[in-house]
Parts: structure tokens; C-alpha cells; sequence
């Protein structure tokens, strides 16, 4: 399992909260609980990460399609990105380049924080 639970600190709320706006532009939340049971069922995330993420998307709009929670691979590798970093493996992180990829993404919390 890549990740069993999700920290109660700042910096993981923030980075889980992002991965989740980035999701929600794919799916719309009945969606998303779909995609994060497939991440469960491949070993990507605990259920008890799956309760707590689904519990912190309930405040979020989604715009993403109601139609299918089935993505192009790309969204699949920076969700597969953003679990590594969430679970503290960031010395995985360099997979065949994609950590540079995402990391402005991932590492802008002023961005996303409006600071």
C-alpha cells in the first residue's frame, strides 16, 4: 500500500486538497469515489485514505464529467505522483521524469493558497 492514511498537517492537507481539485476537473464527485476505490483495489491507497479524501471533496466543486471515471494515463501518473508525496516516498518520485512534470503543480502552495 503507497498510502495508509492521510497526516492531519498543514502541508498534507494542502497537497491532498490540490490532488482532489486536480481529480475534480476529470469527474464529478460520484466519479471520484469510483476512481479512488479503483486506487484502493490497486493498492495505491488505503480505505481509510479513500473515507478521509472523499470526506474532504464534499466541500469542493468538481467540473468534471458525470459521464465515467475512466481517465488518459497521464491524469493516472500525476495522481500515482501526488500519492507518493502524500505518503512521504518522495525519493520514488523520479519516475522516468514526470516528478518534474508535476512539481510546479505539486509544489506551489502559495499559488494555490493566494499568498
Amino acid at each position: 500500500m503507497l498510502l495508509e492514511d492521510l497526516n492531519e498537517d498543514l502541508q498534507t492537507q494542502v497537497l491532498a486538497t490540490r490532488w482532489l481539485g486536480y481529480l475534480l476537473q476529470f469527474v464529478d464527485h460520484e466519479n471520484l469515489e469510483k476512481l479512488l476505490e479503483y486506487y484502493e483495489s490497486i493498492g495505491w491507497i488505503s480505505r481509510e485514505a479513500k473515507k478521509k479524501l472523499i470526506i474532504m471533496a464534499k466541500g469542493m466543486k468538481s467540473s468534471g464529467s458525470k459521464n465515467e471515471w475512466v481517465l488518459p494515463h497521464r491524469v493516472h501518473l500525476t495522481s500515482l505522483l501526488f500519492i507518493q508525496r502524500l505518503s512521504g516516498r518522495e525519493e520514488e518520485s523520479k519516475l522516468a521524469g514526470l516528478d518534474t512534470y508535476i512539481k510546479s503543480y505539486i509544489e506551489s502552495p502559495e499559488e494555490f493558497l493566494s499568498v
